[in-house]
């Protein structure tokens, strides 16, 4: 019973990532945490579910990528990576995860706010910001498989269009993902029950992936920038309580 629970929140968590680009790392861990499954073998199942799912869609957006863009991120995320490390061992996560999750909602609700009630932004962010989201992303991305959403908050900050944010947001999930897969194997955090997980939800990623493309598709880009700070605020609940 306990795998069939695992099964479907890993299937709900990669139909998040495909409609809306990330957030599967939010949705499955508090809710793989709730059936008591194993923390070390759901880190290492989400984060290689979020590395197979990112590549199609990284396919899919490649037309959209801003490759300098991308490169700054990536640089940023692998000077990061060595210091979620170091806040897993040393530090106190869930103060961190506490205060992300406060300036999430708080970003998520400014951002309907102003959506909804519109003035001529004045920040203009410069492009050596890349690399500062780029880090903050490796942090979240090493010790909490969460490096997508300082990319969202960071690409709704400098207006990027929807194509555009999912384009870069997957195919740096498609970089530090790989980064994160290969640091997680390193260090022995796969077992043989990773890999039997991986053999059954593998083969159902060829329905929920295409059904997901599906329902993206019917969200107008006006309306995903929207529902991106609705699940942004809905992200910042789960991190306060989780």
């Amino acid at each position: 019973m306990t795998y069939i629970l695992v099964v479907l929140i890993a299937l709900f968590g990669a139909l998040m990532r495909t409609v809306f680009g990330f957030g599967e790392a939010l949705v499955t861990m508090p809710l793989l945490a709730l059936i008591s499954f194993n923390i070390q073998t759901s880190t290492a199942l989400i984060g290689a579910l979020g590395l197979l799912v990112a590549v199609p869609v990284a396919i899919k957006y490649r037309q959209h990528i801003d490759w300098q863009t991308l490169k700054r991120l990536v640089i940023g995320s692998i000077l990061g990576i060595p210091v979620g490390i170091l806040i897993i061992k040393l530090g106190s996560p869930i103060i961190i995860m506490k205060i992300l999750g406060i300036f999430i909602i708080i970003y998520g609700i400014y951002n309907l706010y102003k959506l909804h009630n519109p003035k001529e932004s004045k920040l203009h962010l410069s492009d050596k910001f890349d690399y500062l989201a780029g880090i903050i992303s490796g942090i979240l991305g090493a010790s909490f498989n969460s490096h997508g959403v300082p990319i969202v908050v960071f690409g709704t900050a400098k207006r990027w269009d929807s194509d555009k944010l999912r384009g870069i947001l997957q195919g740096h999930f498609v970089c530090v993902g790989t980064l994160v897969v290969l640091s997680q194997l390193s260090s022995g955090m796969w077992s043989l029950e990773v890999v039997k997980l991986l053999g059954i939800i593998i083969p159902l990623l060829f329905v929920v992936v295409p059904f997901g493309n599906w329902i993206s598709q019917k969200i107008d880009s006006e309306h995903f920038i929207q529902y991106v700070y609705l699940i942004l605020i809905i992200f910042g609940v789960i991190l306060m309580i989780k």
